[in-house]
């Protein structure tokens, strides 16, 4: 594993209850997906299943899985 990779790993966008890594950043971006407009977790992950409309997404799919998770175990009330 080289520098780069390690990087994409990190936290690299922190806003509202949102928190992305840098790989998970990319592929939103691959898709135009634009997070930033995005006010909350539940909201992004919303956005990331409305671009998808095939099953040919498997690293849009990592991405809300990774996010809805996260969300779970972090924003809700247990």
């Amino acid at each position: 594993m080289d520098l780069e990779d390690v990087e994409k790993r990190f936290i690299q966008y922190h806003k509202y209850d949102i928190v992305l890594t840098g790989e998970q950043i990319e592929i939103l971006n691959k898709y135009s997906i634009d997070y930033n407009k995005c006010h909350s977790m539940s909201e992004l992950i919303s956005l990331i299943e409305r671009n998808k409309d095939d099953d040919n997404y498997d690293d849009l799919d990592w991405v809300s899985s990774n996010l809805s998770e996260f969300n779970y175990y972090h924003n809700t009330n247990k």
